[in-house]
C-alpha cells in the first residue's frame, strides 16, 4: 500500500467519520450551551481578541453559538453531514486564526470557547485542539463525498424513478 492510498482511505472512511461526527458534534453543542443562555461573557471574550470591530462583537456573540449548536446537532444526528463538516472546518479555521493572532501578539486572555468557565490563558495546546477540529470537519465532509454529494443523490433518485416506472411496449 502506498502512502497516498492510505491517506485517501483514512480521509474517506465512513466509520472514522461517524466517530468524528459524534465527537465534534458533542464539542460544538457543549461549547454553545453557556454562550446561548449568557452571551455577555462570550462577547467579552471575543472583544479580548481585538480582531473584530466593536460593532460586530455583539452580533458574533449572538450568532456563533447558534451556528455551533445547529452544526453540532446536525453532526450528531447525521443530517446534512457533508455541509456540517465543512461548517465545522470553517468555524475551526476562524478560531485557529484568532487564536494564532492572539498567541503571536502575546495576549494574556482566555480562549472564550466555553464562556463562563474560568479558563486558563491561551496556549499552543488550544491551537492544536482547533486544528484537530478543523481536520475532523474536513474528514467528515470528505467521507460523505461532499463534492459529488448533491449530484449523486439526485442521480440515484432519478434512477429509482426510472426503475419504478413501468415501460409499455410499443409506446
Amino acid at each position: 500500500m502506498t502512502g497516498g492510498r492510505g491517506i485517501r482511505n483514512w480521509s474517506t472512511d465512513r466509520r472514522i467519520a461517524l466517530v468524528l461526527r459524534f465527537a465534534a458534534g458533542a464539542v460544538l453543542v457543549y461549547a454553545s450551551r453557556d454562550k446561548l443562555f449568557d452571551p455577555q461573557p462570550f462577547a467579552d471574550a471575543i472583544d479580548d481578541y481585538r480582531v473584530l470591530p466593536l460593532a460586530l462583537v455583539n452580533l458574533s456573540a449572538i450568532v456563533v453559538p447558534w451556528v455551533e449548536l445547529i452544526t453540532g446537532l446536525c453532526l450528531i444526528v447525521g443530517l446534512w453531514a457533508p455541509g456540517a463538516g465543512l461548517v465545522t472546518a470553517a468555524l475551526a479555521a476562524v478560531y485557529t486564526g484568532a487564536l494564532t493572532s492572539a498567541l503571536l501578539r502575546g495576549l494574556e486572555i482566555g480562549c472564550g470557547c466555553f464562556a463562563g468557565k474560568g479558563e486558563a490563558p491561551l496556549s499552543f495546546t488550544d491551537l492544536g485542539l482547533r486544528i484537530a477540529l478543523f481536520a475532523a470537519g474536513l474528514q467528515i465532509a470528505a467521507a460523505a463525498r461532499f463534492v459529488d454529494w448533491p449530484l449523486s443523490t439526485l442521480n440515484r433518485s432519478a434512477t429509482r424513478r426510472r426503475r419504478a416506472t413501468p415501460t409499455t411496449p410499443g409506446a
